[in-house]
């Protein structure tokens, strides 16, 4: 069995302002979570964006996390894009928990959804790098 996997999880986000329940469990076969990186299809959805994250009810991030500090460009290695987690997360099937909030301005008006900005709707993915090293 291989030491790591990167496990996705997908999040349509339909229109500015959405804020999206994530409900995932982590891969049985893993020990550990030792980072997250978040990607977003344009760099310009990622101002004001948010992730809320807990693992087995534990709380990682506050709901207003910023997407800015979990995400990078192309500019990075991909092996230095992910953020790391310092203390010992949980892999093993653990409940995943949280909110993706997109960062625009919300569409008030529910006539306007015919209209959407370019770019949306789009899909937000979350890597989850997983691992059996203690």
């Amino acid at each position: 069995m291989k030491n790591h996997k990167f496990q996705q999880i997908r999040v349509r986000i339909a229109a500015p302002g959405d804020a999206v329940r994530i409900n995932a469990q982590t891969d049985k076969q893993y020990s550990r979570i030792r980072g997250i990186y978040v990607s977003l299809p344009k760099g310009k959805l990622i101002p004001g964006t948010a992730l809320g994250l807990k693992v087995n009810n534990q709380e990682v991030f506050e709901e207003l996390h910023e997407v800015k500090l979990l995400t990078s460009g192309n500019q990075v290695s991909p092996n230095k894009k992910f953020f790391f987690f310092e203390e010992h997360l949980d892999a093993g099937g653990s409940t995943l928990e949280g909110k993706l909030t997109d960062g625009a301005e919300p569409i008030i008006d529910g006539a306007k959804r015919a209209n959407l900005p370019y770019g949306y709707p789009y899909e937000a993915k979350i890597y989850l790098w997983l691992c059996n090293d203690k």
